[in-house]
């Protein structure tokens, strides 16, 4: 398992060359220490150490490209996730695991019941025995546009806009 940053500027590359060099599997995304500078003393000190919901599009993004175009690859994604229905987005995007590390720091580990429970509830609710039946179900693959998870949606969004 190989754990990448996403700061690359082809991650669809990336990833397979590592699957070609023998990595069963990758963690999507690594985040890098985040430096700051207090202004006030003229140090230079820790930045957010904790990833936020908003950091999620890149994961779901990438984890949704990755698992479309490289199939047969374990990947867990990570940064963003923080609850139930965020680790279901991952899921059907095509993670086969998620990390959930700022939300244990910041709801303590009592957040996996809770997160497991409503997982539980929602696949009774979708008629879902498995997480298998819906794994990568909105990847890359398997949806009818696959270029909803290209930039080129960006303008499309913003061009319709007053």
């Amino acid at each position: 398992m190989v754990k990448i940053g996403k700061a690359f500027g082809n991650i669809p590359s990336l990833v397979n060359t590592l699957k070609v060099n023998g990595a069963d599997g990758i963690v999507m995304f690594n985040r890098f220490y985040q430096p700051d500078i207090d202004i006030n003393t003229l140090q230079i000190v820790s930045g957010n150490v904790f990833s936020h919901h908003a950091d999620l599009g890149d994961t779901i993004r990438w984890t949704a490209i990755v698992s479309g175009k490289i199939p047969g690859l374990s990947i867990a994604s990570s940064t963003g996730i923080h609850d139930w229905e965020d680790v279901i987005k991952c899921i059907l995007a095509g993670a086969s695991a998620v990390q959930m590390c700022s939300a244990l720091y910041t709801h303590g580990p009592e957040i996996i019941s809770q997160v497991l429970t409503c997982i539980e509830e929602w696949m009774h609710q979708a008629n879902y025995k498995s997480i298998k039946e819906f794994c990568g179900k909105l990847n890359y693959a398997n949806i009818h546009d696959p270029a909803t998870y290209e930039r080129s949606q960006f303008m499309k969004y913003f061009s319709n806009r007053d």
